[in-house]
């Protein structure tokens, strides 16, 4: 993944998690994005 496709990513994450979707949920809404885009976005989150 792209870093500004990751950091596009993280973005959407953040504020779907902040409106109450958990991150599993979040990640099921995005079949195309593989285990390791995943880790990686899960990891950028952490690291916030």
């Amino acid at each position: 993944m792209s870093n500004a496709k990751l950091k596009l990513m993280v973005s959407v994450f953040r504020r779907r998690m902040a409106e109450g979707e958990t991150f599993e949920e979040i990640a099921r809404s995005y079949p195309k994005l593989t285990a390791v885009d995943i880790a990686d976005i899960e990891e950028a989150l952490r690291a916030e």
